[in-house]
């Protein structure tokens, strides 16, 4: 019998503050600009960058799930690799971090999806996490034959989903499913995951019927940068439902040895953003052009070390649990983040020092 283990180490209590990567399998990242700086998503460049934040204590990688590109001079994340392969590699190359694969509920049958997520746990030895998203990109239905459901609709789609993926990994034995999104017969598969628990589950939905299926699903719920006040009301009602939840959101960063040096490539980004990429992506119209160049809308951290640092304590101030950083050139720019934030973010009380094996 497998001995018990901690199931997602770092992520299960660990660190007051919790980081992770975000997007760095996709060409250009999180960020739309035409410069010759952007990331280069080869697998050479993801492979060092997860061994270097395994060996910084970042408690997770987080891919994007995409098809196509937006388009535009650059077609940012028109080169992606598929996120569960992504995650099977990088899971057999670290030690620590957690990855994570980002599934598509309408586009990956719920029986594939269990086998595949089961496969990559057992590579991590539990440190496999799972991001289901429903999808809205209407192009990239029509690349798979299926047709979007709409908005609420693709939530009960997921819930159905996952119940079928969770009863899999319960062991139950052969059953048939016959819901209004999938009609299943004869359902089994093995192996469950590692050690018999299921990988953590994180959900980015912020609508209220996306609220509303996190607070009963899922693990870790992805918001945008809101008032504390929402943040609070997403945990006050997971604990009045008998579950906890954590909330992480995504951060950009752009940090140099001076804030001026920051702000001069922050500019120099934004003068070459690709405007018609930028139209491509959904919901980014009303936010400030430095935001959704950097980061599709979310917030970014630009700055000296201890700007960024202080940035990344009043987000967490603000009741998040984590925050999930991208860069313009993730390999470039996450060594001096390692070896300058992470120290400041320990002085603060947010994170311990990682202790790490030699391999």
């Amino acid at each position: 019998m497998m001995k018990m283990f901690d199931r997602n180490p770092g992520l299960i209590g660990g660190n007051r503050l919790k980081l992770g990567i975000f997007g760095a399998n996709v060409s250009s990242g999180r960020t739309y600009i035409d410069i010759p700086e952007r990331w280069d998503a080869t697998w050479e460049h993801n492979l060092a960058l997860a061994q270097c934040a395994d060996q910084a204590g970042i408690e997770a990688m987080v891919p994007i799930a995409r098809w196509k590109g937006y388009g535009g001079i650059t077609n940012p994340n028109g080169e992606s690799f598929e996120s569960t392969a992504w995650a099977c590699g990088l899971l057999a190359a670290t030690r620590h971090i957690n990855v994570f694969s980002t599934v598509h509920v309408p586009l990956v049958p719920p029986v594939l999806a269990a086998k595949q997520m089961a496969t990559a746990d057992h590579i991590g030895r539990g440190r496999f996490g799972v991001n289901l998203v429903c999808g809205w990109n209407e192009d990239e239905f029509g690349m798979f034959g299926v047709e979007h459901q709409g908005h609420d609709a693709g939530y009960d789609q997921a819930e159905e989903w996952w119940s079928i993926v969770r009863r899999i990994w319960n062991g139950d034995e052969s059953f048939d499913f016959d819901g209004r999104y999938f009609q299943l017969r004869n359902i089994e598969g093995r192996p469950l995951p590692y050690g018999g628990r299921a990988p953590l589950m994180m959900n980015a939905g912020m609508s209220e019927v996306g609220r509303d299926f996190a607070l009963r699903l899922s693990d870790m719920h992805f918001d945008g940068i809101k008032s504390g006040d929402r943040i609070a009301d997403t945990k006050r009602r997971a604990a009045e439902a008998g579950r906890t939840i954590q909330v992480w959101t995504p951060v950009g960063v752009i940090c140099r040895s001076s804030t001026s040096e920051a702000q001069e490539f922050a500019d120099y980004c934004v003068e070459h953003a690709d405007h018609e990429a930028i139209g491509g992506v959904r919901g980014s119209g009303q936010k400030p052009l430095a935001e959704r160049v950097l980061g599709r809308g979310n917030f970014c951290a630009i700055g000296d070390p201890d700007k960024v640092a202080e940035g990344l304590a009043e987000v967490h101030a603000a009741n998040f649990d984590g925050m999930v950083l991208h860069f313009v050139n993730y390999l470039d720019e996450f060594p001096m983040f390692a070896q300058e934030v992470l120290p400041r973010l320990e002085r603060m009380g947010l994170r311990q020092p990682a202790v790490r094996s030699v391999t």
